[in-house]
């Protein structure tokens, strides 16, 4: 059975399709061609939910799907003339539930068949670790309770973002793709409740997804804490070289030039001077170190975006402090600068 060795659990907006991209350049790897197939968040049968009544489309091998009609994401009404539980068409809710649109945000296509799965791990050798990326899988207990059950000792990494920047970027990419009806990330914070109980897609819960304390306690009640690696956001941004090493050597990368970083050369057979009786033996180049193409990929692709506007964590902060505790009661670890200004109050372009 081809199955992964390991994954990368979450978070959301934290860098986890980089990271994944990233992987798939090393050749001591074997990634899922599939970025992001959400196997485990299935059970085993495809979701009742898959194409919701009135906007056509049916369940396929892919990522998440957000509101029917958006490019790319299945169906055929615009992101605009959605309906909600009441039928408004009102996204935004004027004059009626602030979750509205619940109708088009609940589906999810994701690899549900074992079977399908297993084929995206086929292409290995068997010799390089098998991998894949699902950033959702951090957040969903049920998930985790299957991952346990068919792979125990699965091997998993868990990027942590900042809570209230990963909230605000997780939004700010909703609103850029027509996918967040509400202006603010404050009123889709307080509409995150009614839109859960509504049926809205996992991806559009911003605080729950940032509640890393609570997500690896119960991880931790199945998994131990050695089979999780922890990586910081912004070491992942700032120090990628170091991370990305670590990420490696935690998961067993199979190395092809026989270790990182040796100076390691190859010499040619010897031959002889044609005319002479001179030996020649000329040196091969030293071999090209595999996580360079690694490392290229992720500089990349990996951009923090711009950080959340003057004020805003002051308002939103709250309802991540105790989660934070909670987190450094479990790792050991601090983050008290996501209590101050946070991870990355940078300016980059995302």
């Amino acid at each position: 059975m081809a199955l992964p060795d390991f994954v990368v659990i979450g978070a959301p907006e934290a860098g986890t399709p980089s990271l994944h991209a990233a992987l798939t350049r090393h050749l001591g790897l074997a990634m899922s061609p599939v970025a992001e197939p959400g196997y485990f968040l299935t059970s085993g049968r495809p979701r009742d939910d898959a194409s919701p009544p009135g906007h056509g489309g049916g369940a396929s091998s892919g990522g998440p799907v957000g509101p029917a009609g958006h490019p790319g994401l299945g169906g055929s009404a615009s992101p605009t003339g959605l309906s909600g539980p009441g039928g408004s068409g009102d996204l935004a809710g004027t004059g009626g539930s602030r979750a509205a649109g619940g109708a088009g945000l609940t589906s999810e296509n994701y690899i549900w068949c074992l079977s399908d799965y297993e084929t995206l791990f086929r292409g290995g050798d068997g010799r390089r670790p098998r991998g894949e990326s699902t950033p959702y899988y951090l957040a969903e207990f049920s998930a985790q309770r299957r991952m346990h059950e068919l792979l125990p000792y699965l091997r998993m990494i868990a990027v942590l973002r900042d809570p209230v920047e990963r909230a605000y970027a997780n939004w700010l990419a909703h609103r850029r793709t027509g996918l967040e009806p509400l202006p603010t990330l404050i009123e889709a914070l307080d509409a995150e409740e009614e839109r859960c109980a509504a049926g809205w897609s996992r991806r559009w819960r911003y605080a729950e997804l940032g509640r890393y304390g609570v997500q690896l306690r119960r991880l931790y009640t199945l998994f131990p804490p050695s089979q999780v690696l922890l990586v910081r956001y912004r070491d992942l941004v700032l120090e990628p070289a170091a991370v990305l090493r670590r990420v490696c050597g935690f998961v067993g990368a199979v190395d092809p030039a026989a270790g990182f970083g040796c100076d390691s050369r190859i010499f040619a057979p010897a031959t002889i001077d044609p005319g002479t009786t001179r030996v020649v033996r000329e040196a091969v180049p030293a071999a090209v170190d595999p996580m360079d193409a690694v490392l290229a990929e992720l500089r990349r692709s990996l951009r923090p975006g711009p950080p959340p506007p003057p004020g805003l964590r002051e308002q939103v902060l709250d309802r991540f402090r105790d989660d934070i505790a909670l987190l450094g009661q479990l790792t050991g670890s601090s983050f008290a600068e996501w209590l101050d200004r946070g991870d990355l109050p940078l300016t980059a372009g995302r």
